[in-house]
């Protein structure tokens, strides 16, 4: 392990995370945030060591082609606290040298904070472009450049971090909850109509929320949405027990196509906008507590018997916005079905729409994506960085219990016929 440098071990900690895998030694936070401090600290050792390369005038473990005598013997650590916390990075150590070895990068990260995470950004932001990364590190370090051959290192793993990442293996992934939703951004050269972006965020079995997948989608279509879900299933993700998402046509279809056996939930927040868009606004006040009554029950059977009693009650005055309500009542309050420690995150897509939020609100500033794969770039870049306060769910024994009861009554017919 003495003969690896530390950016090696670095980069497979970053691939590690990339793939869900915890990190042995890594201060416990969220997931993304993880990746993000990582990616970040990578980075700067990489350009550390490249420091040293440039000053000996040869790769390790070379001896011919010396720009001065002396060699390599070690590394010392070195603490460097910047806006994204202290990153615990290692100096190479040189002997024997006419001149002695200062990393310009550290001393200048010792007289600044930098905020690492916008740098990591801003490099998704300009494509990944060795030009565009090497002005970025002069902004942010200070007058004096890269060498060519760290910036390439650096946009080349982080243009393989990224495909690395959309394309890992998720059998090892036991998803109990998936979140999905679509943004637009106007993804294509030449162009200014904008097209669907899809994601899907799930919380896994032992409780840990993470973040699975994006892709294009034009208009959010029932094509687009399936074979965004085939991707997955490609890749070895597993039957979801619960999906939720909003009331797209397209998606509805095409998660009943991909997971006929699973739970489905529709977002009760859409739902409830979709009821009170069919109302007149006297009665907007009065119908949304209602329906609320229905949504928010201590129980499923509570929750069905509600509604069905709202709807006969109101049929005939607003036919629209009971038929909206009688359609998908059932997918409305599935969430009743399971642990009530989790309700609370599981009846709506509010943090997935408020990641997409936060993405839409960091791109916004540029009117058209060079490529289509610059945008999904900067998103992920955004949604790792806008993802810090990720929070899963408590998995508690009675929730564990009630949970493996679900699963046993989906793979059975009956419970099939329960969440047709």
């Amino acid at each position: 392990m003495k003969r690896i440098p530390p950016s090696v071990r670095m980069k497979e900690e970053v691939q590690q995370l990339l793939g869900g895998q915890a990190v042995e030694g890594a201060p416990a936070e969220a997931p993304m945030r993880g990746f993000v401090r990582s990616l970040a600290r990578y980075i700067l050792q990489v350009s550390i060591e490249e420091e040293a390369t440039t000053f000996l005038g040869r790769e390790h473990y070379r001896r011919g082609g010396r720009l001065r005598v002396g060699w390599r013997n070690g590394y010392e650590p070195k603490g460097v606290q910047t806006e994204s916390g202290l990153l615990e990075l290692a100096v190479p150590q040189l002997r024997a040298t006419e001149e002695r070895f200062h990393p310009q990068l550290v001393e200048r990260l010792g007289n600044r904070s930098v905020d690492l995470e916008g740098l990591v950004r801003g490099m998704y932001v300009r494509g990944l472009s060795t030009q565009d990364v090497e002005d970025l590190y002069g902004e942010s370090f200070g007058k004096s450049r890269l060498s060519k051959s760290t910036v390439s290192r650096i946009t080349q793993q982080l243009n393989g971090d990224f495909e690395t990442w959309r394309k890992r293996d998720l059998s090892d992934l036991n998803v109990l909850y998936l979140f999905l939703d679509g943004q637009y951004h106007a993804a294509r050269q030449g162009t200014d109509e904008k097209e669907g972006v899809l994601s899907a965020y799930a919380i896994l079995e032992d409780g840990r929320p993470i973040l699975l997948h994006l892709d294009l989608g034009p208009r959010e279509s029932y094509d687009a949405w399936l074979s965004f879900l085939q991707d997955m299933g490609a890749r070895g993700l597993r039957d979801p027990l619960l999906v939720i998402f909003d009331g797209a046509a397209g998606l509805h279809k095409a998660v009943k196509r991909m997971w006929p056996r699973a739970y489905r939930q529709r977002c009760q927040v859409h739902k409830m906008r979709n009821i009170l868009a069919k109302l007149p606004r006297v009665m907007l006040g009065q119908m949304k507590r209602l329906v609320q009554q229905v949504f928010l029950a201590s129980s499923h059977a509570q929750a069905l018997k509600r509604g069905r009693a709202l709807i006969a009650q109101f049929r005939d005055r607003y036919p629209a916005a009971m038929e909206c309500l009688e359609r998908d009542l059932e997918e409305c309050v599935t969430y009743l079905r399971f642990p009530s420690v989790h309700h609370v995150r599981i009846r709506t897509t509010n943090r997935l729409e408020r990641l997409n939020g936060e993405a839409r609100r960091r791109t916004k500033v540029i009117p058209r994506f060079p490529t289509e794969r610059s945008c999904l770039a900067l998103l992920f870049a955004s949604l790792v960085t806008a993802s810090k306060h990720w929070r899963g769910v408590k998995m508690t024994p009675a929730a564990i219990k009630q949970l493996q009861l679900l699963r046993v009554e989906v793979a059975t017919p009956s419970g099939q016929k329960a969440v047709a």
